[in-house]
């Protein structure tokens, strides 16, 4: 039996310091997983402790398959169990349901051994056919949390610590009280004047919405989140304030009620104030429509937090929301609530996982000066600097980002790195993984749709749709992410990039390839650059409304393939715009039909497509031949002036009722509905010889 009585009156002694100083605090525990976990069972003695681990020894032990389980809730202590695999987001969850006051006991074996220790979590990134036998993501984790002003309890070598007593502090709630009166005005106030709160995690953001309820009684408020846990603080505040007993489980107080994003889309029902929390959650175009139906609404969100950084979220619709809505406020929460200013547990946590990080833009206005260079992971973990402007550019330029982000960078096998730099200042970065090189068993069974190896997403989506083993045994190039400084977007620095990463790949890989969310000027991007779509996803993405698409390159001459799938995907496509592409966006539609080649129509179709030149058309007599001769030489549709060209996709390619036909071009009545079908069709037709 262990004497941790040592121990035990330097966790004691810390708890005092930190309890008068309103912070939170690290202790680090390392060595022999048995000792660790007898060590840390004798500080846990109540409930209100929670440990993250899947080890049935550790006391109060959960080990929940989603964050949002751990989100929202508050403890006096936690315990992550690192021999359970050190994965950043939970790491970082649990270090921000710790209240002030409180102690995150972190368990790892010994640093020194951190980098080449197997660790569980390196399981979740590592491509089939690849075993990473140092993580350098660990060996940098290591380096810094040994210098880090923490506790230290060590099997092999007893206490260390450098912890600097924190003086007394108070927390500081005029900024949230400040928050609050924003949201007031907004719901008293005129219409279309929405206001976004930014707020890091532990800020009151949550709390100031169930505050402002609170002081507006006479209002019908509607509270907007992706998951109901996340609107707990709100409730439970509004509770406090009206001093009535919380329920959890409980949808609706008083004047509050939530509703997910999808119900409230799909319902729009009325209210007199809309807050919509973690909104970086909710994509861009949902946030939109919300935008444009509520007249009275308010956007919450946690930018530098543990759902995701939020940082796409705040360059795409902030920027919107200011240029369209003159009178939109912005409030930003500095001051936290849940502890004192200059928590060593949250700095910690931000310095070790780089969730600070931040990016230094260039202002490049001459791609001429540009250099362009691959860099390996190891040069990542010898230039933090570099690191740091890698992982922070990645990040502001990417809707989803997350806190694993920093682990795939420096631990995700058969990855390329490929980056720009102006006067050795980085301006964009490409991140690349090397897919294939499967043996043609294997590939078989993937074709057959009995195996899914992990990491090689393109060359198996290719496999299957060619029914070729030749996708998966050769090797392929898919771009992971690419990020461009947004100060020098549209100067042609991706472009410029996206050809350096092409020559240097060219000896090794079979196909270029990426995966997106498909917008036009996304695919107008790739296509400019020779890549041509072959499979867009049925369903859109949860995080960003939006169909994914595969674009593939050939980088070798004399590849029959890529104009096979193209063709395949030409004709799904043009059978999906009737069913499941149905609602997609004109303008997409119309660059995809961009990438379709033409054959020679029959002298019938020709003939037949004549005949209507000089009469005057019946919107259901011509569909039929003008949908067989676009499907046969879509190019001509690209030829048509805007309306034409929209009218043209959505009557006869997606097949829109009239009643939406008249809604989209604002017409009157079914006559001028006629009439513009007949023009536009008159002019498809004049394009065919």
């Amino acid at each position: 039996m262990h004497d941790f009585k040592l121990y035990k009156e330097l966790v004691t002694k810390l708890t005092q310091q930190l309890a008068g100083a309103n912070h939170r605090q690290l202790v680090l525990i390392t060595g022999n997983s048995a000792w660790c976990y007898s060590l840390v069972n004798s500080f846990i003695n109540n409930d209100n402790t929670a440990a993250l681990s899947k080890s049935e020894t550790l006391k109060n032990a959960i080990w929940p398959s989603h964050n949002h389980q751990i989100l929202g809730k508050e403890f006096n202590d936690a315990v992550y169990d690192g021999f359970s695999g050190l994965y950043p987001d939970k790491l970082a969850a649990l270090a921000g349901t710790v209240k002030a006051g409180g102690i995150l006991f972190l368990m790892l074996p010994t640093l020194n051994s951190l980098d080449t220790w197997p660790d569980p979590a390196l399981a979740s990134i590592e491509s089939f056919g690849h075993n990473t036998s140092q993580s350098l993501f660990n060996k940098r984790f290591s380096s810094i949390i040994h210098s880090l002003p923490a506790l230290h309890f060590s099997e092999l070598n007893g206490v260390t610590s450098n912890i600097k007593p924190s003086p007394s502090n108070t927390i500081n709630y005029q900024p949230q009280q400040n928050c609050v009166e924003q949201i007031v005005k907004v719901a008293n106030g005129r219409a279309n004047r929405p206001l976004l709160i930014n707020a890091d995690r532990g800020r009151g953001k949550s709390a100031a919405l169930g505050l402002s309820a609170a002081q507006l009684s006479d209002k019908k408020i509607i509270l907007c989140a992706t998951q109901f846990s996340a609107t707990h603080s709100s409730f439970k505040h509004l509770a406090n304030a009206l001093n009535v007993n919380y329920d959890p489980t409980q949808k609706q107080l008083a004047n509050l009620s939530y509703m997910p994003p999808d119900a409230l889309l799909n319902s729009l029902p009325e209210c007199d104030l809309l807050l919509v929390d973690e909104a970086a959650a909710i994509p861009v175009p949902l946030l939109l429509k919300i935008l444009t139906h509520y007249p009275k609404v308010v956007f919450a969100s946690t930018l530098v937090g543990y759902e995701g950084n939020g940082r796409g979220y705040t360059i795409r619709f902030s920027k919107y929301v200011k240029a369209h809505y003159k009178a939109a406020k912005v409030v930003t929460l500095d001051e936290p609530l849940r502890f004192a200013k200059h928590d060593p547990l949250e700095q910690h946590i931000r310095t070790l996982l780089a969730l600070d990080a931040q990016f230094s833009e260039t202002n490049c206005a001459d791609i001429s000066a540009l250099t362009h260079r691959e860099i390996s992971q190891q040069t990542l973990i010898n230039d933090e600097l570099l690191l740091r402007q890698v992982i922070a550019l990645l990040a502001q330029a990417h809707y989803q980002s997350s806190v694993n982000d920093l682990r795939h960078l420096l631990d995700a096998p058969a990855q390329r790195i490929f980056i720009s730099e102006e006067n050795n200042r980085l301006v964009a970065v490409c991140l690349i993984a090397i897919e294939g090189d499967i043996d043609t068993d294997l590939a078989e069974l993937v074709i057959s749709g009995k195996r899914r190896p992990q990491g090689h997403l393109m060359a198996q989506t290719l496999a299957q749709l060619s029914f070729s083993a030749d996708c998966l045994t050769q090797l392929s190039a898919r771009v992971v992410r690419i990020a461009v400084d947004p100060s020098a977007h549209n100067l042609g620095l991706g472009k410029a990039l996206i050809g350096y990463c092409e020559l240097k790949l060219k000896p090794q890989c079979k196909f270029f390839g990426a995966s997106f969310g498909a917008t036009a000027p996304l695919l107008n991007f790739w296509q400019s650059q020779g890549f041509v779509p072959v499979k867009l996803g049925f369903k859109q993405d949860k995080s960003t409304a939006e169909h994914s698409v595969l674009v593939i390159k050939s980088l070798h001459d004399g590849c029959n393939k890529l104009g096979d799938l193209s063709k395949q995907f030409q004709n799904e496509f043009m059978y999906g715009l009737l069913t499941h592409f149905k609602t997609i966006h004109w303008q997409l539609v119309s660059i995809l039909l961009n990438s379709f080649s033409d054959e020679p129509l029959t002298p019938h179709a020709l003939f037949q497509l004549t005949q209507f030149r000089d009469k005057s058309l019946n919107r259901f007599s011509v569909s039929a031949v003008v949908w067989h001769a676009i499907n046969k030489a879509p190019s001509n549709v690209r030829k048509l002036n805007t309306p034409h060209k929209q009218l043209i996709i959505q009557s006869v390619l997606q097949n829109y009722s009239d009643e939406q036909l008249l809604k989209q071009f604002s017409l009157t009545g079914k006559k001028q509905l006629d009439n513009s079908l007949s023009s536009a069709f008159k002019s498809l037709i004049a394009q065919f010889k």
